[in-house]
């Protein structure tokens, strides 16, 4: 029987699985069996030369602009002075076209270049050198990867090109060089081959065999393709060329290694394709049985690079081939046995174009147990298992203060709204029941559409008409509510997919599929949307602002925009249209590197867009897609995402009383600055490596101990959208091809051109601690490692939250995030920055709008770098400070407006050089964390001025209110304040403004007099009863 006969799929995964036993591992017969050992040289040594690291101070230190002599280098000794001293280095290096490549000699004693070189021959497996010594000196480093940066946070690095220094007479002299000349010359000694240090190191995976080496290894056993098995220890590297490790080696059949009870294990298999492209890898493992009879299932088994779980829980599988020439790493993984032992069994690897070939496998696990099945130390790679994880994905878990979706009939009830479904499965009605203040509800119903939302198909001028089959409403958990309508018309089916969640997301999947065929006028989706929730408008190229009258608006690749917002303070409306091709585009400085898919239904190449038109008692979005033709069967998918907001009250007690240090300095500071919360950013002594927390664990274990014992709750920078080059994974991400890393030119930091090479996209270089990082992808597996390490962060670490900083995931993503949160922690925070997307870079999206969906599961914002804060209050109210969603904000650009800020309740946070401790100090004074707010947005405002650039807002207690007062005016002006008495408590008070270090001083003030405010500035007054 063939072994292809007896395999059967696990989970629909591409990895074959086989699990037959013992009878099963007779039937594996190794074809060529070779052990070909080269013991004659040390571990370290090859060639005769001694692979360390030199651990030298680097020439150009991180960030800074100018020229390096690079990161390795060759140590020659020499016996005495010649004129013509030649050197071969068999560098064994593994970079791209190294003749075009700088070689830079340099004096170890006086540390100065050496002019008289002359390059011979240089290519990846050596270097003939001539150089010219100087009297006395008989110690050389030759580096050769020298390089220019531009330096910064985004670093373009050069490498140097040959250029010679040597004197015209000093080459007339050396004459026409040959290889007889060459040998005949005195020759140094190369005694070390030297990296700056362990990191940058190429040894021993990236030390390349030489090509006689492989030949005799090929002539010996000549396959089609070959497989190194290599443990985990020993990521492998290289693609294209094999490492000396495998070829000191020799070609092996059998692969031992250890594990601890209870580990996740893993290790390698390196494919390499030396004859032909070998197509659709296969994999296929027998059980592993120990000489007790106790086994491993072969089912067990893993291979991340053929299939696993994605981010939705559903299993994938994937089709590896690799490329004639080409290596192609396999990782492995099993989960150990609590029982020590020799396990042994086979793995089998073909390909649809190949031969099989099999590796036998021994796996001793010791007499011990490891934690966490070996996650505290991820060196050990046993975190590849996170990336099939599917924590965080409990269908009942709601975040407070969210509520379970309820069905009364058609209609849904959510924390402060309601949607009333009509016959054909779109919404009939929807309501906000948040009040005007947005810290409660109301009794009564506000309407944020006027009309039924439909789904209108014009053929001959005639709309379709839909006969719709009943229908009715399911719950497949306490949060979320489904249901599906199919209507039918004369030419069409329409199938209307439909999801509300808990947070007030109400996703549709469209489907209309053509019955004849027929040419289409239009096809639109229109909103009748209430003028109160209309108001204000972010989207569609428009910047946080009361509505324009009219908006039209056309698909264009080159902008992330896809919707639009409409909105009040407490009702309004986000949606955004999409087919089943959406993929999320990047963002945050990245965005034309992977743009927005343009929905072939909704954009019908350049047809459609959105109108929005002003009427008497309601406005009008169009969402049309233009005239089109569909034959019999065709299916057009017009999604649609909607987003009810806002999505919770404020919690203003919250708000006020937690007050963020956004620095990594000692507890008691953070103490004495009035702080609550410290948030630790990357590139620091206890999160030194972007997005990648797990490294310098006990002093971060001890910060995080000592800053509880003291109240100060902790939270870790932690994102996705870049991860540095310090990922102990990296190598093994980097197998999967582009499934997680973005595909990219290249470039930047020197270690990831001499490591990675090409296919990747740098990214931030955080200097002052030298970690640079690529982009990875939020929609990948590592979103499944990433949420297990924030799973494990909470659990081990005590981590309070996050701080992310823009994000690269979707809502999905966020909801997970919360849940592995909230189960390890009592409270959890997570604040969200952005620096302003709306730009030529990032599409023009504003940051509300693209991250609005995260907002539910958000607890504060902190908009900031380039965010105008020079506009005016609608920009402020829609833009900054997330009051329309039910958040609350901070500031951070220019160190914020205080005045401006506190009309929103928004301040900064200890953070560079901006002090907030005099606007915490008023707030303490006032006790604003019991007051209540009364936005300058309400009908009737208890306070307000009598010039319309200078607003206010106002914090009620019982006897006391604090009054933030902006002006947006270019001049001083003096202005009178009119006090609605009725909403105060009492009938007379005192007036006046409290001293504000470095901002205000103490004035006293008539009730009925003006009062100076200051051009673009503002004032904070205290109105208490008498």
């Amino acid at each position: 029987m063939k072994i292809v006969d007896m395999i059967y799929k696990t989970f629909s995964y591409r990895l074959i699985i086989v699990s037959f036993g013992l009878a099963l591992a007779s039937c594996l017969q190794t074809q060529n069996i070779v052990l070909q050992r080269n013991t004659t040289e040390k571990e370290n040594i090859i060639d005769g030369v001694v692979w360390e690291s030199g651990n030298w101070k680097p020439h150009l230190p991180a960030g800074e602009k100018g020229k390096s002599w690079g990161n390795h280098r060759a140590v020659v000794k020499i016996k005495s002075y010649n004129r013509f001293l030649g050197i071969r280095i068999h560098w064994r290096r593994s970079d791209n076209n190294p003749k075009d490549k700088a070689v830079v000699v340099i004096d170890a004693q006086s540390g100065e270049p050496i002019i008289n070189v002359f390059l011979k021959e240089i290519n990846n497996e050596y270097g003939e050198i001539i150089f010219e010594p100087n009297q006395g000196s008989k110690l050389y480093h030759i580096y050769y990867f020298p390089f220019e940066s531009t330096g910064g946070y985004y670093p373009k690095i050069n490498y140097l090109g040959p250029k010679s220094s040597a004197n015209e007479d000093w080459l007339r002299s050396l004459g026409e060089i040959n290889d007889a000349l060459f040998n005949g010359l005195p020759q140094g000694e190369v005694t070390h081959i030297q990296s700056v240090d362990d990191f940058h190191s190429f040894y021993p995976m990236e030390v390349i065999a030489k090509k006689s080496e492989i030949e005799k290894m090929v002539k010996e056993i000549n396959q089609s393709y070959y497989l190194f098995p290599e443990d985990r220890n020993h990521s492998i590297r290289m693609i294209n060329h094999i490492p000396k490790r495998w070829i000191n080696r020799g070609l092996i059949n059998s692969f031992e290694d250890s594990g601890q009870q209870g580990e996740y294990f893993t290790f390698q298999i390196g494919v390499w394709a030396k004859d032909q492209m070998l197509e659709d890898i296969s994999v296929a493992f027998t059980d592993f049985i120990s000489p007790n009879g106790s086994f491993i299932k072969g089912s067990e088994f893993t291979c991340f690079n053929l299939g696993g779980v994605d981010i939705n829980g559903s299993p994938f599988n994937k089709s590896v081939s690799v490329q004639k020439g080409k290596v192609q790493a396999l990782w492995f993984g099993v989960q150990l046995p609590e029982q020590s032992g020799k396990f042994k069994g086979q793995i089998n690897i073909s390909s649809k174009n190949s031969s099989s070939e099999n590796l036998s496998v021994t796996i001793s696990i010791e007499d011990r147990i490891v934690a966490n099945r070996g996650d505290d130390q991820p060196e050990n790679m046993s975190r590849l298992r996170w990336l099939n994880s599917t924590v965080g994905k409990d269908p009942d878990f709601i975040i407070p203060p969210f509520t379970p979706v309820e069905i009364q009939d058609k209609r849904l009830i959510i924390l402060g709204r309601e949607i009333l479904l009509s016959e054909n499965g779109l919404p009939n009605q929807i309501n906000s029941f948040f009040t005007p203040e947005m810290t409660g509800f109301q009794d009564t119903p506000n309407p944020i559409i006027r009309n039924p939302i439909d789904f209108k198909v014009t053929v001959n001028g005639k709309d379709e008409l839909w006969k719709s089959i009943p229908y009715d409403l399911a719950k497949d958990s306490r949060g979320r509510s489904l249901w599906f309508v199919e209507n039918e018309s004369d030419n069409f089916n329409l199938y209307v997919n439909g999801v509300l969640e808990y947070e007030g997301m109400l996703d549709y999947k469209i489907s209309l599929v053509a019955k004849n065929e027929v040419l289409i006028n239009n096809i639109q989706v229109p909103i009748h949307v209430d003028k109160d929730a209309a108001k204000y408008i972010l989207g569609l190229g428009h910047k946080g602002q009361k509505r324009p009258n009219k908006v039209n608006w056309k698909w264009d690749v080159t902008n992330h925009q896809e919707g639009v917002w409409l909105g009040g303070i407490n009702k309004g409306l986000q949606y955004v249209l999409r087919d089943n091709n959406y993929v999320r585009p990047l963002n945050t400085n990245f965005y034309q590197n992977q743009p927005l898919v343009l929905p072939s239904s909704w954009a019908n190449n350049g047809k459609g867009g959105i109108n929005i038109i002003d009427r008497e008692d309601y406005v009008l979005v169009q969402n049309y897609s233009g005239p089109r033709m569909m034959s019999v069967g065709d299916t057009l998918h017009y999604n649609i995402r909607f987003l009810i907001t806002p999505f919770k009250p404020l919690n203003l007690k919250n708000h006020f009383q937690t007050r963020f240090v956004h620095k990594y300095v000692p507890v008691d500071t953070v103490l004495a600055w009035g702080g609550t919360v410290v948030n630790i950013h990357h590139a620091n002594a206890i999160n030194p490596f972007i997005n990648y927390p797990f490294y310098n664990l006990d002093k971060q274990t001890a910060y995080i101990q000592e800053a509880h014992q003291k109240n100060v709750k902790v939270k870790l920078y932690n994102t996705i959208r870049e991860l540095t080059y310090k990922t102990h994974e990296i190598f093994a991400m980097r197998s999967l091809g582009f499934e997680i890393f973005n595909d990219g030119v290249g470039g930047g930091h020197s270690w990831l051109q001499e490591h990675l090479k090409d296919n990747y996209h740098s990214a931030w270089h955080a200097w002052r601690v030298d970690d640079a990082a690529i982009l990875n992808k939020g929609t990948s597996r590592w979103t499944n490692y990433y949420i297990e390490g924030l799973n494990w962060l909470a659990k081990n670490q005590d981590i309070d939250g996050l701080y992310l900083d823009d994000i690269a995931f979707n809502r999905e993503t966020v909801k997970r995030i919360v849940s592995v949160l909230n189960k390890h922690r009592p409270e959890v925070i997570i604040d969200l920055h952005s620096a302003n997307q709306f730009n030529s870079r990032d599409g023009f999206i504003n940051s509300a709008m693209l991250y609005m969906e995260h907002f539910p599961f958000i607890s504060r914002l902190w908009f900031g770098e380039y965010f105008e804060y020079d506009k005016d209050e609608d920009y402020w109210l829609t833009e900054v400070s997330g009051i329309p969603f039910g958040l609350m904000g901070e500031m951070l650009q220019g160190g914020g407006h205080p005045y401006r800020g506190l009309l929103y309740g928004m301040t900064t946070r200890m953070y560079g050089e901006t002090d907030v401790r005099p606007i915490w100090k008023l707030m303490n004074d006032f006790g604003i964390e019991s007051s209540e707010i009364k936005g300058y947005w309400l009908e009737k405002p208890p306070v307000i001025t009598n010039h319309e650039k200078i607003i206010a807002t106002a914090y009620l207690k019982p006897e006391r209110i604090l009054i933030a007062i902006a002006s947006w005016s270019d001049k001083d002006e003096n202005v009178r304040l009119d006090f609605d008495w009725n909403q105060f408590g009492f009938k007379s008070g005192r007036l006046f403004s409290p001293e504000v270090d470095k901002l205000q001083p103490y004035e006293e003030f008539n009730l009925e007099g003006p009062i100076t405010i200051p051009q673009n500035m503002g004032l904070f007054l205290v109105l208490e009863k008498k």
